[in-house]
This record gives C-alpha cells, structure tokens and sequence, in this order.
C-alpha cells in the first residue's frame, strides 16, 4: 500500500494528465473511459489520494439533473501525469 506522503505529489499541485491507462473498463456504466480521455492534456488540482497512491482529480463540474452526475472525479495513478506546479 502507498501512503499519500509516499507520493512525490501533494494536495493542491497542478498537474497536467499525460497518458491514459491502456485497460480502462466502464463496468458501472458510467462512462469511466470517456472522462479520462477528456482529461487527457488537460491541467487539474491535486485533491487527495486514495489508499493505493492514485491521485484525485475533478475533472467536471457542471450543472446536476436527473441523468448526471454533479461533478465528475477521477482517481489516476502518478505515472500518468506530469506536475506543472506546487502548492
């Protein structure tokens, strides 16, 4: 397990995510693919971790209604970013 001070980011950093993983899978059918390739080039804030070291990332947020979520988070792991600064 990795903790979250093991990481050589923090809570708050921006990063910009660089690469998706290869074998990303919709089981919930929530369209889990779709909202990484979105933020694929894209630059977010540092939110928190998760017990495996993956980053948390908002990624959307928009208006809720009945058919979607208020906001859309993601949890990446840190290969796949690139920090662009710290806090």
């Amino acid at each position: 397990m990795v903790k979250p001070g093991d990481s050589q980011f923090r809570v708050g950093d921006l990063i910009r995510v660089v690469q998706i993983p290869a074998d990303l899978h919709d089981a919930a059918g929530i369209g889990t693919p779709e909202v990484f390739h979105r933020a694929l080039g894209k630059t977010f804030r540092v939110e928190g971790f998760d017990e495996h070291g993956h980053l948390e990332l908002v990624v959307a947020e928009r208006k809720a209604s009945a058919e979607r979520y208020a906001s859309d988070t993601i949890w990446i792991e840190p290969e796949f970013v690139e920090k662009i600064s710290e806090i």
